[in-house]
């Protein structure tokens, strides 16, 4: 066997049976440097499994031909980006371990050096090629994170996009729409856009705006939600407002929100009569068509 091949083997060797004292080395380092991440268990649990998986696929990787050990190194990468993402956890904290491995793991291959008396050559040669593998797997995960992580936001906008403005519409010429939950700037925004283009597809001409699934509101998305009616009045849409909770009241009076100017009615019920379709929800004979 040649010396250069001992080398790599001999260092692959020490890598996937140190792999367990070397994992809490690098954690001990890690959550020294980021005393933040030290208060949860489950991270140190889950970092310590993937940091002794990742140190034994290095040393086994040692002794592969060609490109066999980047295959090996860039699907792993892949897998652990995908969990990452999943298990929401953000990039920088996912790559805190990288150069506390690198470090351990050249720690190691010096120890290694003066034991089995390596040359100059060897040494250089099992270093760069485990550099090159830490780069090829580092690159792979962050950019495998990176398409993941923008594909969930993407089809989280998607969502959030197509749930803004769920305009139900009632009678022809009338919608309501039914606002759930908490509406925050980003979902108010959207909001906006998706409110008027749909009226206008829709071809609405009288919107109840029912707000009783909100229990609370910020002075700002609460102005962007008349900002929204104003909108619609530009469009010649009537917009009667309902549901409006006492805390929502009070948040628009103590920041001088003048809802004066708005219709307001205490349930859709009303807000129906008040546009003249009372009599059809009251006659059980005659029930309205929904569309």
């Amino acid at each position: 066997m040649e010396l250069k091949k001992e080398a790599f083997v001999k260092v692959g060797q020490a890598l996937v049976e140190q792999a367990p004292l070397l994992s809490n080395k690098i954690l001990t380092q890690r959550f020294d440097r980021h005393p933040q991440m030290s208060g949860l268990p489950h991270d140190r649990k889950q970092s310590s499994a993937y940091i002794q998986e990742f140190i034994k696929l290095l040393g086994s990787t040692l002794t592969l031909e060609g490109d066999q050990a980047e295959i090996v190194l860039m699907n792993w990468s892949e897998q652990t980006a995908f969990y990452a993402v999943d298990y929401g956890q953000s990039l920088d904290v996912a790559m805190q371990p990288l150069p506390f491995i690198r470090k351990e793991i050249l720690i190691l291959i010096e120890e290694l050096a003066e034991t089995e008396a390596f040359s100059v050559l060897d040494v250089m040669s099992v270093i760069k090629n485990i550099d090159i593998n830490l780069d090829f797997a580092s690159h792979t995960f962050s950019e495998t994170y990176v398409k993941n992580h923008q594909m969930i936001v993407n089809e989280k906008n998607q969502a959030l996009h197509e749930l803004s403005g769920p305009i139900v519409p009632l009678f022809d010429g009338i919608g309501v729409l039914p606002l759930i939950g908490e509406i925050d700037h980003e979902r108010a925004e959207i909001l906006q856009i998706t409110t008027l283009e749909r009226c206008v597809e829709n071809k609405i001409f009288s919107l109840v705006i029912d707000l009783s699934g909100v229990h609370t509101l910020t002075p700002e998305v609460l102005q962007s939600i008349f900002l929204l009616i104003d909108s619609l009045r530009l469009l010649g849409v009537r917009v009667i407002v309902t549901g409006i909770r006492p805390e929502i009241a009070l948040t628009a009076s103590s920041f001088g929100i003048n809802m004066r100017e708005v219709q307001t009615n205490g349930n859709l019920k009303q807000a129906l009569s008040a546009l003249g379709y009372g009599k059809l929800i009251d006659n059980k004979n005659r029930p309205p068509v929904l569309r």
